[in-house]
This record gives C-alpha cells, structure tokens and sequence, in this order.
C-alpha cells in the first residue's frame, strides 16, 4: 500500500538578501512557517539556518603527536531551534533523517564513514565550532502565532561567511516528521567589510600585517595625545 502523502508546509523568509556592514553586530532572521492542524502535545516544529558547506579539519594535540581529522563538507554555520515538546519525543536519528542534526551534517570521505573514531571527531567540530560562535541550539525562538502559524528567529552570528544558507522547517507528530519546507537566505558584506573580509580569509599575511600596523598607528597617536 503506497505510504499517505505528508502534509504541505508553506514558509516564507521576511528578508531572502541580508548585507554585513562594518558596523553589523548581529542580526535575526525571521521566517514564517504554517503547521500542519490538529495540534497536539506531541506536535511541533523544529527550525534550522545551515551553510555555507565549506572543507573542514580538526587537529586534535596528543602525547603521540598531532592527530587531523578532513570532513570533505561541513556547514560553516548551523544554528538551530525546536520547540520544546520535541525534547521529549523525537529521537535523535529522526533528527538527523530530518537534516536537523549538526554533527551529522559534516561529511568526512568515504572511507572513513565506518570509522569508529568518526562520532568523536564530529563531537570535537562542533565543540570547535560552537567556541567560535558560528554553531548554536538554544538562540532560535519558535513563536506560534494564530492560525497555525509559526514565528521563528534565528539569531544571525556576527562572523558568518557570506554565502547561500538554507533555511528548514520540519513539522513532527508522535515523534514522527510529518512535513518539511526549505527556503534559501542569501549573506553578502558591503563595502570595507567585503575587502576585509576578504584579506581575512585569502591573504592572512597581509591582514594581520596590516592590523598589527594599525596598531602602532593607533598606539603612537594615543601616546603623542597623553603627552600633549
């Protein structure tokens, strides 16, 4: 018998473009989301912003040496919120069946799916990147609205690469997903924080040259000040 089709979730994204600016500070990203009806206790809605996919390695230090680990495409950025009845009825594998599961999403090679070492080392990148602020699970606030319909607001991390993110919606019910949608968020920086930006992560000499020479700029003017 063919399986009965999962209900539609339709969303929409307040804003598809956000440009970073020198001053940005952090921003939120709100999307709309319908719910399937009949809400019950164990009905709800999960949210997540994911990417850009970007190579990735994580160097663990040991008595024996250092030890690297290269996921072949990891989201730069996966910041993720559900509401919390969810806590209690959806397992984790039904999690990261939905996409909604951060360490699943970083991809080592093929070879080393079997790996038995491969859990810990997913473990320690998203520890990695939780520490730099690009990962995070408690910033997301889903907010039910009338009519079945869902507010979430997710919390846009100061650093984020600019780039193609996903945004998704997943629906559950008894534990189970019963819908989902994905809508697509553009990050692009103007002005000087693109050509910073830029030097930052493809001339890392010339940027941190030219910081620590602003520095003694800023240090020397500082001290003619304090004589004066």
């Amino acid at each position: 018998s063919e399986k009965p089709s999962q209900p539609v979730i339709s969303a929409g994204l307040a804003e598809e473009t956000v440009e970073v600016k020198v001053n940005y500070s952090g921003a939120r990203i709100v999307l709309f989301a319908t719910a399937p009806t009949g809400d019950t206790a164990t009905t709800g809605m999960a949210v997540a912003l994911i990417g850009p996919s970007e190579p990735a390695e994580v160097i663990r230090r040991t008595p024996a040496g250092e030890r690297r680990f290269r996921f072949v495409a990891a989201p730069s950025v996966f910041a993720i919120g559900a509401e919390r009845q969810l806590a209690q009825t959806v397992l984790p594998d039904i999690m990261i069946e939905a996409g909604l599961n951060a360490a699943a999403s970083a991809m080592p090679r093929a070879d080393q799916l079997q790996s038995p070492d491969v859990d810990a080392w997913r473990a320690a990148f998203v520890e990695l990147k939780m520490d730099q602020g690009l990962y995070s699970f408690n910033e997301t606030t889903i907010e039910r609205l009338d009519g079945g319909l869902r507010r979430a607001r997710i919390v846009l991390p100061p650093n984020a690469p600019p780039g193609d993110y996903r945004i998704r919606a997943v629906a559950f019910r008894n534990g189970q997903k019963i819908g989902e949608t994905e809508e697509k968020l553009t990050l692009v920086r103007g002005g000087m924080d693109a050509t910073l930006f830029d030097l930052s992560r493809r001339h890392g000499f010339i940027y941190g040259f030219l910081a620590v020479l602003l520095g003694v700029v800023v240090g020397a003017i500082a001290a003619w000040v304090g004589r004066r």
